[in-house]
Order: structure tokens, then C-alpha cells, then sequence
């Protein structure tokens, strides 16, 4: 009997502590889609920040490998930046130190969101011409091909040395 009252209990501990879970419904929101043609504003403006909104606009609309580099050394120029605000932050305090924490948070907002404005451009660029094709020859065709240019470069030599003979001797 014992045995039966002790499972009993179980059972009903277990029964309750099933029903009574909490469940938990999270709602994930879908992202919103990035503008990449609009430059986010920056609550911050800088030479930097004005600079990599011009070189990613000019990305989007010109996608090549010198405007990417360019994008590249635009956010050095603007983590340059960053970096400065950081030490600042760090070496002062007061009203000095909250107004650089502001200029610093309001910088790396702006930078995370032309990173993802930037990563979307790229990823979304059409392939550019600059890549040069792959050669597909085999290693024994390549050499083939590099010692008949010696060959034929080393023919023409000879010619014109024979002809440049032949022109001093008068024959």
C-alpha cells in the first residue's frame, strides 16, 4: 500500500509540475531590409565619417576593386578615429569624458551600420571583369608553350644578327 502512495505522489508531482510549465513564445520580428543607396545618418559628423559615406555610396553605385579598397581605407580612417575617442574616454573624466563616450557611441553606431549597409553592397554587387581567367592548361602544356616563345624569341635574334652580318660584310 505503501508503495502504491509513494508512486501515486509521484505521479501527481509529476502530472502538476507538466501542466503548470510555463511555456515561453518568443516572437522573432524579420528583419528589416537594408536601404544601401541611403547613407545612415551619423548623430556624430567627421571628416571620417563623411568620407565613408562617400566611398560606400560611390561603391554602391560603381562597384569595382579600387572604390572596395577605398572603402576599406575609409574605415581605417573612421576606427582610426574610434580608437583616438577610446583612449580619450579612457585618460579623461568629467564632462569632457561623457561628451567623448557620446561622440565614441554615436561613431560606432554609425560604423556598424555602414558596415552592414557596405556587406550588403558587396554581396550584392555583380562580379566585376577585373578577375583574370584561370588557365586550365596542364604544367607540361605551360612549359611547352614558355619554350617555344624562347625558342621563336631566340630564331628572330639569330635572324637579325645574321642580317645585321650580312648588311656590314656588303653581302
Amino acid at each position: 500500500m505503501n508503495t502504491k502512495i509513494r508512486l501515486s505522489a509521484l505521479l501527481a508531482i509529476g502530472l502538476v509540475s507538466f501542466a503548470c510549465e510555463k511555456k515561453v513564445e518568443v516572437i522573432v520580428p524579420s528583419p528589416t531590409p537594408i536601404d544601401i543607396t541611403r547613407t545612415p545618418d551619423s548623430a556624430t559628423n567627421t571628416l571620417e565619417t563623411k568620407k565613408l559615406g562617400v566611398a560606400i555610396d560611390l561603391y554602391v553605385s560603381t562597384p569595382s576593386a579600387e572604390n572596395a579598397a577605398n572603402v576599406k581605407g575609409a574605415f581605417a580612417d573612421l576606427d582610426g578615429e574610434i580608437a583616438e575617442l577610446e583612449a580619450r574616454v579612457a585618460k579623461t573624466g568629467g564632462s569632457d569624458r561623457a561628451e567623448a563616450q557620446a561622440k565614441l557611441t554615436n561613431m560606432q553606431t554609425y560604423r556598424a551600420k555602414e558596415t552592414a549597409r557596405y556587406t550588403v553592397a558587396a554581396a550584392t554587387a555583380p562580379m566585376s571583369n577585373t578577375v583574370e581567367p584561370v588557365d586550365t592548361r596542364t604544367g607540361a602544356e605551360k612549359v611547352e608553350h614558355t619554350l617555344d616563345k624562347v625558342g621563336n624569341s631566340i630564331k628572330r635574334g639569330t635572324e637579325n644578327v645574321g642580317d645585321k652580318i650580312k648588311d656590314a660584310t656588303g653581302q
